[in-house]
């Protein structure tokens, strides 16, 4: 079970004033909800996460860390207001979380998700939980501007049966796919040259903005929510996992017009017993695509990740992406290990 939050000072009870109760909970003794309380929710948190993830057969896991770095710099989600913890006497067994971003398209969309000890499950608290997201989600869309297309969404791997079906029960469908890749061995890298004026360059700190602002540009184009703006930035740069070293930066005309922000999740290999590399948000700009260079950075990002003490690779990919990426990545070697949904449903004020 997940970790007890029993022991360190009292939290407040129930929700902030002004957020929705949770509407018909499971009649459970001893159960009780309220929102998070950072940082001392973090662990246990994280240990639910990663206690749902392992029972699923997810290959995720989290360290309180990252958790602690998605909340720290988001305006659009407040741990108080938009999460809502389920304990019974004092342990943590179910979460709830609201939150938002914007769209390529225009629109709002507005995130359900949530987690459920799998000792708890089949209790009703998933369900219990979905209802306080949708109420909360249309809490927050009220004060939005009216003419947004708003819609709530929710991601999910096609492993993960009971959630998929709680969202289908309740008019979520799914609408694009994803896939998780990964590459067995880093052996047989191919060497793939830059074109002439192009050149692979060691990431520097004072990188950091101008490849935060490439990948914001390069995916501006592609389907689904884009993170821009300075709070954005400043999760970036906090990430725990941040390491410029493993970053493959392609530079012409005194920019970078191509990348791939790459990491070794250290605690998830330590968890999943794997030394696998992420290769991360590979992005050419847009003037300088069909030229060779996404092929380039992902075989030098291999090779990085190799010489790292990696011996396996990940990454994912849209399912239909306009650039043809999923056929560059199997070209490369990496196959499909996995498919990922992308449910959505109207937003109803």
């Amino acid at each position: 079970m997940a970790q007890s939050t029993r022991g360190r000072a009292a939290a407040p009870g129930g929700m902030p004033d002004g957020t929705p109760a949770v509407p018909d909970p499971p009649p459970i003794p001893g159960l009780g909800f309220r929102g998070m309380v950072l940082p001392d929710d973090l662990a246990a948190f994280a240990d639910l996460a990663n206690l749902a993830n392992h029972h699923d057969g997810i290959p995720e896991h989290n360290e309180p860390e990252e958790f602690a770095n998605w909340l720290a710099h988001n305006e659009r989600r407040d741990p108080a207001r938009d999460i809502v913890l389920a304990e019974v006497d004092g342990q943590l067994v179910a979460s709830g979380i609201a939150g938002w971003e914007l769209d390529n398209d225009g629109g709002y969309n507005y995130a359900s998700w949530g987690m459920v000890d799998p000792e708890w499950r089949r209790r009703g608290l998933g369900a219990a939980l979905l209802r306080w997201v949708e109420a909360r989600q249309r809490q927050v869309a009220r004060a939005h501007p009216p003419a947004i297309a708003k819609r709530l969404e929710s991601w999910s791997y096609d492993k993960e049966e009971g959630r998929n079906a709680l969202l289908e029960a309740n008019g979520y469908r799914p609408i694009r796919y994803w896939f998780e890749m990964h590459r067995a061995t880093l052996d047989d890298i191919p060497d793939v040259l830059l074109p002439d004026g192009f050149a692979f360059r060691a990431a520097r700190t004072e990188d950091l903005r101008q490849a935060f602002e490439v990948e914001v540009s390069a995916f501006r184009d592609h389907f689904g929510g884009v993170e821009d703006g300075e709070e954005a930035f400043q999760r970036m740069v906090g990430d725990p996992r941040l390491d410029i070293s493993l970053w493959v930066l392609v530079w012409h005309g005194g920019r970078i017009v191509g990348e791939a922000l790459n990491r070794i999740p250290q605690a998830e290999n330590a968890a999943l017993g794997v030394a696998r590399g992420r290769v991360v948000a590979v992005a050419v700009l847009r003037d300088w695509r069909r030229r060779g260079l996404g092929r380039a950075i992902v075989a030098e990002s291999l090779r990085v990740l190799r010489n790292a003490g990696m011996t396996s690779a990940s990454l994912g990919v849209d399912a239909e992406n306009p650039h043809g990426a999923l056929g560059l990545y199997e070209a490369l070697g990496f196959g499909v290990v996995e498919r990922g949904r992308i449910y959505r449903k109207p937003l109803d004020l």
